[in-house]
């Protein structure tokens, strides 16, 4: 999951640059272009940057970490059923070769059990296929909404601080190549999150247990 939140957060938005107009004039030209190196000096003076490290907002954010454990264990229940089946299958398999091989059943049972056998088989294959395709569906639409959570408040952070651009750094695709700590703003957008997760988180479980009295 983190990987995965990791190359969908992670970008660089390129800054604007100031085009220099030429001219046949060489005293126009230089004018010109000692408007646009103000004007880019200007711009880069104004501009207000900070950046979130992607790493630590996935390990610190309760409602990433929540979803992790969730399907960790949804993931792992799949697998205990299906390797429950595949045991209980290959129990039946090793008694259809003892009774094979001690020639206790007919050529009529054996080809009826064989037939039993093979379509037990695809069934569990078959369950197998569906439990991994739903989980990754709920997976993908619950990241869908994590993500959108996370973009949304970075938004709303970014018009209410004043920023004209956050970006991310993370250990994976990181094309921020150097990034000075102070406009490091992970800590604040960590905390907020959580805030905010922890309230609905609170507010969701009241509602149950006011809708189970």
């Amino acid at each position: 999951m983190k990987k995965t939140i990791y190359s969908v957060l992670s970008g660089l938005f390129m800054l604007a640059a100031v085009a220099v107009a030429t001219s046949c004039d060489s005293k126009e030209t230089k004018a010109e272009a000692n408007e646009s190196e103000v004007a880019e000096e200007s711009v880069q003076k104004d501009l207000k940057i900070a950046y979130v490290l992607i790493d630590t907002l996935t390990n610190q954010y309760q409602k990433c970490k929540d979803l992790e454990e969730v399907f960790t264990k949804k993931k792992a229940n799949a697998e205990n059923t299906i390797n429950e089946k595949g045991k209980n299958f290959a129990n039946q398999v090793q008694e259809f070769q003892r009774k094979v091989q001690s020639n206790s059943i007919t050529q009529q049972q054996y080809e009826s059990e064989q037939a039993r056998l093979q379509k037990l088989q695809q069934d569990i294959e078959a369950l197998q296929a569906r439990l991994s395709t739903s989980l990754e569906e709920e997976y993908s639409k619950e990241f869908q909404a994590l993500t959108d959570t996370i973009k949304n408040f970075v938004q709303s952070y970014a018009e209410e601080k004043g920023y004209d651009f956050i970006l991310c750094k993370s250990s994976g695709i990181d094309n921020v190549l150097y990034a000075a700590p102070q406009y490091d703003v992970t800590e604040e957008v960590v905390s907020v999150l959580n805030k905010r997760y922890n309230k609905a988180a609170k507010a969701e479980k009241k509602d149950k247990e006011e809708k189970d009295k």
